[in-house]
């Protein structure tokens, strides 16, 4: 809790940053894996900023987007003998998977955009710039 102090502080400076200087603030955290408590429904597990909980929610209420870079994956249940299944991840695409920017949150991870991106960009700066000038042309 003391350390929320000194993370209201950094955000002070990165408004001054983004205000006074008019430059563009880019953060970037790994991810952590946690369980999240539904209301509406069974808790489950969801990728979420490597940030203690408190510093978390101060500083992704802060940020216009909270983005979450993965890779496309589909699940597969195969059978694991003596009447067991298991289910195995496969990426896809070739070498590895497409990877891919999450623009709005879901059960499988924490993100949001204050632009109207759509839920999905392939993880390109040409495609989030893209969609950014889409987003802020009037809708007809």
């Amino acid at each position: 809790m003391h350390a929320l102090n000194y993370w209201r502080e950094i955000i002070d400076h990165l408004n001054a940053l983004r205000h006074d200087r008019n430059m563009v603030v880019l953060l970037i955290a790994h991810a952590k894996v946690e369980r999240f408590e539904d209301p509406e429904s069974s808790p489950y597990d969801r990728y979420s900023p490597r940030l203690h909980k408190h510093a978390a929610a101060l500083v992704c209420e802060w940020c216009d987007a909270v983005l979450f870079a993965t890779r496309k994956c589909r699940t597969q249940s195969e059978d694991a003998g003596f009447g067991r299944k298991r289910t195995i991840a496969h990426t896809i695409g070739s070498s590895g998977g497409e990877r891919i920017l999450r623009c709005v949150g879901g059960p499988s991870c924490v993100a949001k955009n204050r632009y109207g991106i759509r839920d999905e960009l392939p993880l390109s700066w040409a495609a989030f710039m893209n969609a950014l000038t889409q987003s802020h042309q009037p809708q007809e």
